[in-house]
């Protein structure tokens, strides 16, 4: 049951609108934490005005939203940088932006729910990773790429489709030409560290843990090699 009011009526109704109409039992339990929001908690302070490059393709990517209250709440939200800091490809870095509605740094705080807009520039490739939280991406407008496993086939997302990511599923996405706008939910660990995967010269894989404390940049924590074992069941 909905507790309190939201600050961004917009984007709750816009998703748990989405949610009901797919008819999905596997949306369940997203559904069931995006109705357990408590809203009634003290929001966080609103942030001041985002400027950066790949804001600019954030009109286009709302003018073709599916559904325009989403176009809304991407105006209303406080964007941000994904991954902030070094190490990370500055292109990849850069065309990565994000504004939560409900999370660990969103308007609305919360430790079970991370939910918000993800803002990818054309031709983003996000390699291969894990995280411990299970995650839903709906295309807002544009086009993703996905691909789940290191064996998997690619599939595309276009506007009004789901994607679920189970708990330490590897995965990887790719924009084409244009900028894509996605909505987002992690239920689960949303402190846990994101986990990027490579292959070496040798033909091994191994994998590099990001974290990231609230208001401080994303850094390496770790690396280690994956066995077969690790890497079948992060694949299925």
């Amino acid at each position: 049951m909905l507790v309190g009011v939201s600050e961004h009526p917009d984007f709750y109704a816009a998703m748990r609108d989405a949610f009901l109409l797919a008819e999905n039992p596997e949306l369940k339990s997203f559904l069931d934490a995006l109705s357990a929001i408590d809203f009634n908690a003290a929001l966080r302070p609103k942030k001041p005005v985002f400027k950066h490059a790949t804001m600019t393709y954030l009109d286009r990517a709302v003018k073709q939203a599916f559904d325009l209250r989403f176009g809304k709440a991407a105006r209303d939200l406080d964007w941000s940088q994904v991954y902030d800091g070094g190490g990370i490809d500055p292109v990849l870095a850069e065309g990565m932006l994000a504004a939560q509605f409900v999370g660990t740094y969103g308007r609305h705080p919360s430790l079970k729910i991370a939910a918000g807009l993800f803002l990818l520039a054309p031709g983003i490739h996000y390699p291969l990773h894990t995280h411990k939280a299970a995650e839903v991406y709906l295309c807002v407008s544009g086009r993703l790429q996905l691909r789940h496993g290191i064996q998997g086939k690619s599939f595309d997302l276009t506007p009004g489709q789901f994607s679920i990511t189970p708990s330490g599923r590897v995965h990887e996405l790719s924009t084409y030409s244009e900028p894509t706008l996605l909505a987002y939910i992690w239920i689960g660990d949303l402190m846990a560290p994101t986990w990027w995967w490579e292959q070496t010269k040798k033909g091994k894989w191994q994998r590099t843990s990001w974290e990231r404390i609230p208001g401080e940049p994303w850094k390496k924590t770790g690396l280690e090699v994956l066995s077969d074992k690790a890497i079948r069941e992060a694949s299925v």
